[in-house]
């Protein structure tokens, strides 16, 4: 009877053992070097979105805190002090008689995936100071019907908001026409030729006497969520533990290739 041979096993001698001596090469140093770097790169951005987590957390929390306050009755300038920082986002009800239901626009914004512009209006209050008003959205380059501001001294109800200054890339107020990169009172009293008293209304619902008219459209509250910064902090983790897995195989493969 024929015999049956056994396949032939790999050796599995010294000979054949892992050679590593590779990895001590100026390349692969370069390398080790590289890889390490992006690892603690990846892990510093997921600890930078958990810093962020935190901060919107924090934020979130005081905006709520500060739509739930009591409302803030405006009948003049007096009512308004304190550092407009502690204004931010109050409630307010403002009586007083528009001036002007469109005195500027604030350009380059945006709503519900919409490019457009802010109506801003001016509003006198009972001790003759200014107020502007941001009084919605309205479409950029169409043809829309703006309801108009209503007349006599009426009440609004809106929220507070601090004067938006000019960030490192910001484009200039020109003070020229009626269009505004921002809602910066300094620059309204400019062109008004009037003190404006430091702080804005955000109106909260839409005003005038027409209902024909759907525009302006209020503008809406930032929204109290978390945001996406936890995923984005769990995904560079990710990142972080598939390239040391992905380099110790990497490693591992060319030892035994040796």
């Amino acid at each position: 009877m024929a015999s049956v041979t056994s396949p032939a096993r790999p050796d599995t001698g010294p000979g054949n053992a892992a050679d590593w001596s590779f990895a001590r090469r100026p390349f692969w140093l370069f390398s080790h070097v590289f890889a390490l770097a992006v690892v603690v790169l990846f892990v510093n951005l997921g600890l930078w979105q958990l810093s962020r987590h935190g901060e919107r957390q924090a934020a979130s929390a005081e905006l709520s805190s500060r739509l739930m306050s009591e409302t803030i009755v405006v009948n003049g300038s007096a009512d308004l002090g304190g550092p407009p920082s502690r204004l931010d986002y109050r409630p307010a009800t403002v009586w007083g008689t528009f001036i002007d239901g469109d005195f500027v626009r604030v350009v380059n914004r945006s709503q519900g995936g919409v490019a457009g512009e802010h109506v801003v209006g001016l509003m006198e209050l009972g001790d003759g100071s200014l107020l502007a008003v941001n009084r919605g959205f309205v479409p950029a380059n169409t043809d829309v019907a703006v309801q108009p501001a209503p007349t006599g001294r009426v009440p609004v109800d809106g929220w507070l908001r601090e004067s938006v200054q000019k960030g490192r890339f910001g484009a200039d107020d020109t003070g020229e026409g009626a269009l505004v990169p921002r809602m910066n009172t300094d620059d309204l009293a400019t062109r008004a030729g009037r003190a404006v008293a430091p702080v804005w209304l955000q109106l909260a619902g839409v005003d005038g006497d027409s209902t024909a008219a759907t525009f302006p459209d209020p503008v809406p509250l930032p929204e109290l969520d978390d945001g996406p910064h936890l995923g984005y902090a769990a995904q560079w983790f990710v990142f972080a533990t598939l390239g040391v897995l992905f380099y110790g195989a990497l490693l591992r493969r060319q030892s035994r290739s040796r």
